[in-house]
């Protein structure tokens, strides 16, 4: 008998993992809750409409006692709420007792995660940070290759998509986490230190898979550079980085969108406008600029979206060497929409995984325990075998010096 909670069942992701879940019946009961329960029942309703055992739940993760009591009884729970909520939902499963994964903290709230290594640690259970696409494939795709080289000098990891023909501002993923990208500080890991650079920045030209082709990637904040620089501290890594092609967005959508956010309409903190009562009186009130964007993109018509080919590439890089020879092996793991469950390949790398590496923790496989990140807690090679049976293809590439 294993029990799956999924939290933030009625989001896009959310949608994807439901729908995974559903495909064997090696998990006998799934839980779909969101703050939004009629939006749960509806994953549920799409996901797996005859079967038994899912059920939609109403839950505020910010109730850390009602959070509580529908935990107790999981033997995993799958975190795809905001991850402004991930540490509120941890603390939760260590109550609980029950083991977890989300899809990543941006950096920072992974490192505050990393912290309650020793109580997972002293309960027997096994939290893993980021598993989604990226963080979560790219971390997976070094482990895949690490044994292979002697020392590593850099990881670099590279996310592409084609994008919208209509140059849409919708938005693939969370908004308010591509906002985050957008304004906060990326950390690099570069000459064996954790360093900030400016939001957005070191554009450069990357070759992506074909349809993507050679597109600009540039940096953002993210949390596969928290890990695995550490993770693979024993090979001598000296540069780990994260670079996106424009968040899914066409580079005009992106510098539309880029315009704004540099004059401050993604910034957090309140700014005090006047406002006029029914009455005629005028009076201060406070606004987050953020909010009055994101209610202003809702509106727009400018995130209808046209075509696209819905195609992703994560490209990882690894550099170093072996038998004091220079090693490059670049790993590719590319999607194509999904029919069957009707979402991109970009919304299907982030929702396979999480699902699939739920169902071994459920089943007590995986033997890690404490906080981990993905690419020392996931067997690659059973990892890329089962992404490979969703029809999320992976490949290898190895440059190597000949003798």
């Amino acid at each position: 008998m294993t029990k799956i909670i999924l939290l933030g069942g009625a989001g896009i992701i959310g949608k994807v993992i439901a729908r995974d879940l559903a495909l064997t019946g090696d998990v006998t009961e799934i839980v779909v809750a969101d703050l939004n329960e009629a939006g749960a029942q509806a994953t549920v309703d799409k996901a797996a409409p005859r079967d038994s055992r899912f059920k939609a739940a109403a839950i505020d993760v910010t109730d850390q006692a009602a959070l509580v009591k529908l935990l107790r009884g999981a033997d995993c729970v799958i975190n795809s709420v905001q991850y402004y909520f991930n540490l509120d939902v941890m603390r939760a499963c260590l109550e609980a007792g029950c083991h977890y994964l989300d899809l990543g903290g941006l950096f920072h709230t992974t490192r505050k995660q990393l912290e309650l290594n020793e109580d997972f640690q002293a309960k027997g259970l096994t939290a893993i940070l980021g598993l989604g696409s990226c963080p979560g494939i790219a971390n997976v795709q070094p482990a895949l290759v690490a044994d292979r080289f002697d020392t590593i000098r850099s990881i670099k990891i590279y996310n592409g998509a084609t994008t919208d023909s209509r140059d849409s501002l919708a938005w693939p993923y969370s908004l308010a986490t591509i906002l985050d990208e957008m304004t906060e500080k990326p950390v690099v890991f570069r000459d064996g230190q954790f360093i900030e650079l400016e939001p957005l920045s070191e554009e450069e030209a990357f070759d992506f898979r074909a349809p993507i082709g050679h597109r600009l990637a540039h940096l953002t904040l993210h949390s596969e550079a928290a890990t695995l620089p550490l993770s693979y501290a024993h090979k001598g890594v000296q540069e780990c980085f994260f670079k996106i092609n424009f968040f899914g967005y066409s580079e005009k959508a992106f510098r539309r969108l880029q315009g704004l956010t540099q004059l401050g309409l993604g910034d957090k903190t309140p700014v005090k406008v006047k406002a006029k009562l029914p009455g005629g009186e005028l009076v201060e009130v406070e606004v987050r600029p953020r909010d009055v964007l994101s209610e202003v993109l809702l509106r727009s018509e400018a995130t209808q979206r046209g075509e696209n080919l819905g195609f992703k590439d994560i490209a990882t890089v690894v550099e170093g060497s072996k038998n004091g020879r220079p090693l490059t092996i670049r790993v590719d793991t590319t999607a194509w929409p999904h029919e069957a469950y009707g979402v991109s390949g970009g919304t299907l790398v982030v929702g396979v995984p999480p699902a699939v590496v739920a169902r071994w923790l459920a089943a007590g496989e995986v033997a890690a325990k404490g906080v981990c990140p993905p690419e020392t807690s996931v067997d690659p090679g059973r990892f890329f075998k089962a992404l490979a049976e969703r029809r999320i293809q992976t490949e290898v590439t190895v440059t190597e010096q000949v003798a």
